[in-house]
């Protein structure tokens, strides 16, 4: 359990009083950690290029830097701040607190409490709020890292939540489930104890409620997306009613600390344990986030920076996928924007890059900030190789593409791969599926022997189009539902290169990565 609200819950005289317990901890002021970086393999080392050169972020679907938001579903009401009511407190707000419009941010982690209906129906006027928060999404390009929850008080009290209502909402959800399928990055299971993070609660020792309840949500929200739960104890004590679904259970790391915290043992997964061990032999298969918990100097928060290489090693190994950049933004989420990284303290600590990532317009090599650089590796970063070849002849298009994936993390969510040929009037002409392309296989690391590696795959194939004429030619990778198919903020793309480039057209139904252009 991580408790990481609890500097809300908590009175000002504890607060006050909590100021004075960390007085052996030595703190790095936020933005200092240059001063720390005499050993070269560390951040700011002699070796490493000059000052930090900013780069545009790719602001691709399912990955990368994510929000916090929360409203109670029955008047849509942050409980932590009744000022806000949405869409106060929405997107929009989040990126002005958090700096952020120029970071590409397409992730939000959206609480949604029930506490109005915790032991009858959701009402159809709560449904339809809930409804609302997820056509914003849609709006802003967003997609949701969900968790429902009663229990928004915190410590010392019940939510009163129950198997049974929990199960019946579940049901009730389910269709909104399958409505918004394309609107979700993942769903942390929830819905038990204070903030939903499955303590202080009537059913914290109650097995058999929670194997029914994740085994519910995993029916709920169909394979094969994922699902978030809070430690690998928690997914080892689960019996589910299909054993198959356990692949899809990820985590959510409440309190990523580095493992540098004093109650990171039992709560982070700390390096060299048996949590770490476990996660970092799964988490290839499913969605992994994380967040820092809050810089408040109580006995729970996090007031001192970690150590950037320990984190990125820890982001390498279980491959995640988003991470929160709300909860610890004064403190070590604004120092990283200091920290220099380049190629050399990359390759010291065995993080995946591509050479292109560090050259600036003029091909020179540049360093890039701690903040850009997990920013941009989050998640999945594909990089398109020069010997790729893509040819036309006689209406036939022949294809060799060859690509690696420099993220964190492999492509989690269904995306299909499609070739497009773009006629001379700026339209799709021809949709062409690569039906021998699963984007979930484009891993970052060997599987057999878990080492971080840059990989090529590789996908090859001829297919007839039917075309004559000279058209660009280019990978598109939609979302699969219908509902985002054709709306392009929340299609895939690729790292510009001397091999791709970015094209959208009119309508804002594609955004393409062009390769070439063809004449058949």
């Amino acid at each position: 359990m991580s408790y990481r609200k609890l500097f809300i819950i908590i009175s000002v005289i504890y607060m006050c009083i909590s100021l004075h317990a960390c007085t052996d901890t030595i703190v790095i002021p936020a933005g200092e950690y240059e001063e720390y970086g005499e050993d070269p393999e560390q951040p700011g080392g002699d070796n490493q290029p000059g000052p930090i050169v900013k780069i545009a972020p790719l602001n691709n679907p399912d990955r990368g830097y994510h929000f916090e938001s929360g409203y109670f579903a029955h008047n849509l009401v942050n409980p932590f701040n009744t000022s806000e009511t949405y869409p106060d407190g929405f997107i929009p707000k989040r990126t002005e607190m958090y700096k952020s419009a120029a970071d590409g941010v397409t992730l939000t982690q959206l609480y949604i409490y029930l506490t109005e209906w915790v032991d009858r129906d959701i009402s159809p006027e709560g449904l339809q709020n809930i409804q609302t928060l997820f056509d914003g999404l849609k709006e802003h390009g967003h997609k949701a890292i969900l968790r429902f929850a009663y229990n928004w008080t915190g410590l010392n009290t019940s939510g009163g939540e129950s198997e049974q209502w929990i199960l019946r909402h579940l049901e009730q959800l389910t269709p909104f489930f399958r409505e918004n399928m394309g609107l979700i990055a993942t769903i942390q299971v929830g819905f038990i104890g204070a903030w939903g993070e499955w303590h202080t609660s009537p059913l914290q020792n109650n097995q058999a409620a929670k194997n029914a309840i994740v085994s519910g949500l995993l029916e709920a929200y169909p394979s094969p997306y994922c699902v978030e739960i809070r430690t690998p104890d928690h997914k080892n004590a689960l019996t589910l009613a299909n054993e198959s679904y356990r692949s899809r259970i990820g985590y959510a790391n409440d309190y990523f600390t580095a493992g540098e915290h004093s109650h990171a043992p039992g709560n982070d997964f700390v390096p060299g344990d048996a949590w770490y061990q476990q996660v970092k032999q799964e988490s290839h298969e499913f969605y992994m986030s994380g967040e820092i918990p809050y810089a408040e100097q109580t006995e729970w928060g996090l007031f001192e920076l970690i150590n950037p290489s320990t984190t990125l090693q820890i982001l390498r190994d279980h491959h995640y996928s988003a991470f929160d950049i709300t909860q610890n933004f004064d403190l070590n989420i604004t120092s990283w924007k200091n920290v220099k990284v380049s190629p050399f303290y990359l390759d010291n600590l065995n993080i995946l890059y591509s050479e292109d990532y560090f050259k600036d317009e003029e091909g020179n090599t540049v360093s890039r900030s701690f903040y850009e650089f997990v920013r941009d590796h989050l998640g999945y970063r594909l990089n398109l190789l020069p010997s790729s070849t893509i040819e036309g002849a006689n209406g036939a298009l022949n294809y060799e593409l060859n690509l690696t994936n420099t993220g964190f993390a492999t492509v989690v969510n269904p995306k299909p791969v499609y070739l497009v040929c773009i006629n001379s009037n700026g339209q799709v002409e021809k949709e062409i599926l690569l039906e021998n392309a699963d984007p979930k296989t484009w891993q970052p690391f060997h599987p057999a022997t878990n080492h971080p590696d840059i990989l090529t795959h590789t996908i090859r194939g001829s297919v007839s189009t039917g075309l004559s004429g000279t058209y660009r030619i280019g990978i598109w990778m939609p979302d699969p539902t219908e509902k985002l198919r054709y709306n392009n903020l929340y299609d895939t793309k690729w790292a510009i290169s001397e091999m791709i480039s970015h094209w959208q057209d009119e309508q804002n139904k594609y955004t393409v990565n062009i390769i070439c252009e063809v004449t058949f």
